[in-house]
C-alpha cells in the first residue's frame, strides 16, 4: 500500500531541487529579481522590499525574496523555498508558513503572539530580539 509519509520525504526534496535548478538563472541576476507585486502580496524570485501592509494581507510566494513588512500586517502567509521575511503584525494574528528553509522573523504590534501554522521541512519562524 502507498505511504504519504515516505513519499513526501522523497518528492519535497526532489521537488525543491528542481525548483532551485529552474530559478538559478534568475536568482544569479543580483537585486534584479523577477516577479509581481500586488499590494503587500509578493510573487516571484530574488525580490528584496520593504512594504508598508496598510492594513492588507502579507503574501509571499517563491524562492530566496528578502522581504520587511512594516505597518498594520493582519496576516501573513509564506510559501516557497529559501524566503528570508521580516513582520510586524497584530496581536493574535494568524502566521502560516510552508515549504522549504523559509525563516520568518516576528513582531507583535502591542501584546500577545501570532497563531502560528509551520508545516514544510527546516522552516524557522521566531520573534524578533
Amino acid at each position: 500500500m502507498f505511504r504519504h509519509h515516505a513519499a513526501a520525504k522523497y518528492l519535497l526534496p526532489v521537488l525543491a531541487a528542481h525548483l532551485a535548478f529552474a530559478a538559478a538563472p534568475l536568482a544569479a541576476q543580483p537585486n534584479r529579481g523577477a516577479g509581481t507585486r500586488d499590494g503587500a502580496a509578493i510573487s516571484g524570485v530574488d525580490q528584496a522590499h520593504r512594504i508598508d501592509c496598510e492594513g492588507r494581507p502579507a503574501e509571499v510566494s517563491g524562492s530566496d525574496n528578502h522581504i520587511d513588512f512594516i505597518g498594520d500586517c493582519p496576516s501573513l502567509t509564506v510559501t516557497g523555498v529559501g524566503n528570508r521575511i521580516g513582520i510586524i503584525l497584530r496581536p493574535g494574528a494568524p502566521l502560516s508558513v510552508s515549504g522549504v528553509d523559509n525563516v520568518v522573523t516576528w513582531r507583535v504590534a502591542g501584546t500577545g503572539k501570532p497563531k502560528l501554522t509551520v508545516s514544510g521541512v527546516d522552516n524557522q519562524v521566531r520573534p524578533a530580539r
